[in-house]
């Protein structure tokens, strides 16, 4: 399949009163059309900045691209794009749907108007096809009644309906790659489901390849092809989605499953907690930042960064424990 996004070596600091913060360490990853890669991993580990990256989100400065770091996107070189080409990048071969859509539509502006800024700005149409457009847009994302719904403002739209808007928002100029940074985390359970087979119906018709950065890890299994875990600012592990769901390698993927509530879990039963804290990515480890939290521990764990080992069809661990040196009793769940 073609491949609309393709990241190598992908490092970003921030420049604070205190040092350097290195939030992004090296990521690496591709992605194809009508793929959905889920990146997943706990607050702070570089999720958000590294999907915020590829638009250039990110204030600069603070933030830097470090030499080495390679974005390329439908042909597109992002770390070397200027501002002015960016504009005609963003909302076009790229979109985002950000977390909180309350705070990121305008409420002073009707929900058509805020729809066709964008169409108008990447497309050649009048006022009235670009209005015919939003409420085509508003129909593809399920919303009733949208000659209506355009004329209307975001506080008389309910918080699904709001995040429905921002995935039209996001959809209006056909991009080939889509960024769904935590979609549902304001929403119920039943929205949640609502707007995850939204997103897998906008695959199926338009072939937009999605990333979607979630710490949700029932989500994840529920809509992505593929999966990278990410931790103190690296994937730690990537792979197909039932292979990171039923083969994980590295500790932190597993430390990740167990703390997961199953059905089987007692009702009085305590959750499985991963002990101790992320390292200080002002500091970053000089070996695995997993090392202070795992349990099988190893010298070199912490002295090095442990290589990437291959452990399955496209599915990688960057992990000690994988090395054929090691020995079998301290492995665990690996293999």
């Amino acid at each position: 399949m073609e491949k609309v996004l393709t990241v190598e070596n992908l490092q970003v600091s921030f420049d604070t009163y205190a040092g350097e913060v290195k939030a992004v360490r090296g990521v690496s990853f591709d992605l194809e059309a009508g793929e959905i890669l889920a990146i997943v991993g706990e607050s702070g580990c570089g999720k958000s900045v590294t999907s915020q990256t590829l638009m250039k989100l990110n204030p600069m400065p603070p933030a830097r691209i470090l030499p080495g770091s390679k974005i390329t996107l439908d042909g597109n070189d992002i770390v070397n794009a200027s501002e002015k080409e960016m504009q005609k990048i963003r909302g076009n071969a790229v979109s985002m749907i950000f977390q909180d859509p309350m705070t990121c539509l305008n409420p002073t502006m009707q929900v058509g108007k805020q729809l066709t800024e964008a169409i108008r700005e990447h497309k050649n149409l009048t006022k009235e096809e670009a209005r015919k457009e939003a409420i085509r847009l508003l129909e593809l994302v399920r919303i009733p009644n949208p000659e209506q719904r355009v004329k209307q403002y975001p506080h008389e739209f309910s918080g699904g309906m709001r995040q429905r808007v921002m995935i039209a928002m996001a959809l209006s100029c056909a991009p080939k790659v889509l960024i769904a940074d935590e979609p549902t985390t304001a929403l119920d359970v039943t929205i949640q489901a609502q707007i995850m087979d939204l997103l897998l119906e906008i695959r199926e018709k338009t072939g937009t390849g999605i990333i979607l950065i979630t710490h949700d890890l029932g989500v994840v299994a529920s809509v992505a092809d593929k999966v990278a875990v990410m931790y103190a600012g690296k994937i730690v592990e990537e792979g197909p989605v039932k292979e990171i769901f039923y083969r994980p390698q590295h500790p932190y993927t597993r430390a990740l499953l167990r703390s997961l509530p199953t059905t089987e879990t007692e009702r009085k039963e305590r959750l499985i907690s991963i002990a101790g804290t992320p390292p200080d990515l002002l500091n970053p480890p000089v070996g695995c930042g997993f090392g202070s939290r795992c349990e099988n521990c190893m010298k070199i764990c912490n002295e090095e960064q442990p290589e990437q080992f291959a452990v399955g069809e496209n599915h990688v661990a960057s992990c000690w424990l994988l090395h054929k040196d090691c020995p079998p009793e301290l492995r665990g769940g690996a293999k």
